[in-house]
């Protein structure tokens, strides 16, 4: 068989490139630049008042991903003078950008395979005590409780306010039900498993 030299190539198929992952958190930057121009500071304000129980992002990460999104040219800023109080640098969805946002959102969802820590944790349980396995499932607990009060929150703040774009408002108040349910569940289910650990570490359980 004759080699093949340096430079040639051969009709032989080669693998197909995967396409690189999409930046979710870039996405997510369009989609609220797509609502409305914004600062950075509004922007993180968004991620905290809204989507912290299912996204998160710091606002190192906001301010880096806006500065490289406006030198791949998907927005673009303006500084607006404030009297009295620092300049705000307010940034758009260029046209670039908005033709990025409507292809994530066409985009399937990939499945739903995430990494959950708690869970991961829980799962090795059997290795130690059940007092530690019971303060897992308390602080577990804990923070969905304070999740659930905090949405709650939110929907009482923001919910009832006139909405200039009601259609948009319906979805994100359609994911907040779909993530309280999500919590809800999966309270009901964290303090079934106290109530069974506690009852086994009770005097003759």
């Amino acid at each position: 068989m004759q080699a093949i030299s340096q430079g040639e190539t051969t009709d032989m198929p080669r693998a197909p490139t995967r396409p690189a992952e999409r930046n979710t958190l870039r996405s997510i930057i369009l989609g609220l630049l797509g609502a409305r121009a914004m600062t950075g500071y509004d922007i993180k304000r968004a991620f905290d008042r809204t989507m912290a129980t299912y996204w998160n992002a710091g606002a190192s990460q906001i301010y880096t991903s806006l500065k490289v999104m406006e030198t791949q040219g998907l927005v673009s800023s303006e500084i607006v003078p404030q009297e009295g109080r620092p300049d705000r640098r307010v940034y758009h969805l260029t046209v670039a950008g908005r033709r990025e946002l409507d292809e994530w959102l066409s985009e399937p969802v990939p499945a739903r395979f995430t990494k959950d820590e708690f869970l991961t944790k829980l799962f090795f349980c059997g290795q130690t005590s059940d007092e530690e396995a019971l303060r897992h499932l308390e602080r577990h607990r804990d923070t969905l409780r304070a999740q659930l009060a905090d949405m709650e929150r939110v929907l009482q703040t923001y919910g009832n306010r006139p909405a200039r774009r009601p259609r948009l408002l319906e979805y994100q108040l359609l994911v907040r039900d779909f993530k309280q349910a999500s919590i809800q569940t999966d309270l009901d289910m964290t303090e079934r498993a106290i109530a069974r650990i506690r009852e086994r570490l009770a005097p003759g359980g």
